[in-house]
């Protein structure tokens, strides 16, 4: 639960960003007879992104045996690379997407291209839409069944309600709110949290026969901290613990940490300190 909230919280605020930079700058220029073509750009990605999420369930449907096991690998990968490609960019980002962002209003407003305001909206709002499904589709695979849909719901909802919250507040002169260090902070644990999901996707690989487990497990550790009771579930959402992983599980999660350390320290990222 506290993954799935920690996951919506932060997309939240990134899309509530987009949004509110937009409004804000529009009611600076007395644009504010525009919020409509924002508004329009926000409720199409809200839909689309409803119908992505449906889409992969309905693949998911068709896949079966090996096949779902590759799906599922396949699906854990995938979010690995985008979340963590998300994190570094961010952070990369944040200065300049204020200025990127009111450039491209002007324009539109200036060609008369109302519309593009309200793709501009689309676009952002959607990439995290897409980004969610991902992540979420990654921790519910992730756990195995282990967490209720009950509580991946609450951690959901709780995660929109807490993100469009605190962006509100930042706008209404809430200034001093630091982001950024939520940004951070919340970035080493999504770091965490994509280490687990390559963990799970070698795990998937494993059990379709594609990689060798090596030793498994490697260790039994489920009389101590079971992932499926509620102290280990939010400590196997979080920080990837499983209580008998095998040897290759393992060493994917391991090796994951000092090739995004390497990264991040190439492109000379704060997270690398």
């Amino acid at each position: 639960m506290l993954a799935v909230l920690m996951i919506t919280w932060r997309e939240t605020i990134e899309a509530s960003l987009i949004v509110g930079i937009l409004l804000t700058y529009l009611a600076k220029i007395g644009q504010t007879k525009q919020f409509r073509y924002v508004y329009y750009g926000v409720s199409w990605a809200v839909l689309a992104s409803f119908i992505f999420a449906g889409l992969t369930t309905y693949v998911d449907l068709f896949v079966a045996g090996v096949g779902k096991e590759i799906f599922d690998a396949v699906v854990l990968f995938v979010a690995v690379v985008v979340l963590t490609h998300m994190v570094v960019w961010m952070h990369h980002n944040a200065r300049e997407i204020r200025g990127e962002i009111q450039k491209k209003a002007d324009l539109a407003i200036s060609s008369h291209h109302l519309w593009a305001l309200a793709i501009l909206a689309f676009a952002g709002v959607f990439r995290e839409g897409v980004e969610t499904v991902l992540f979420l589709w990654g921790l519910v695979l992730q756990a195995g069944g282990a967490v209720s849909f009950s509580s991946q719901v609450v951690g959901g909802v709780l995660g929109v309600l807490f993100g469009v919250a605190m962006t509100w507040l930042f706008f209404k002169g809430f200034g001093h709110l630091d982001l950024r260090l939520f940004f951070r902070v919340s970035g080493v644990l999504l770091l965490f949290i994509a280490a687990g999901m390559l963990a799970a996707s070698v795990g998937k690989l494993i059990a379709a026969d594609l990689l060798p487990p090596l030793l498994n497990p490697l260790w039994d550790s489920s009389r101590l901290l079971d992932e499926r009771g509620l102290i280990g579930s939010i400590v196997a959402g979080l920080l990837g613990y499983r209580s008998r992983p095998s040897l290759m599980e393992v060493i994917s999660y391991g090796m994951y940490f000092p090739v995004v350390v390497l990264w991040l320290r190439l492109n000379r990222h704060d997270l690398a300190e």
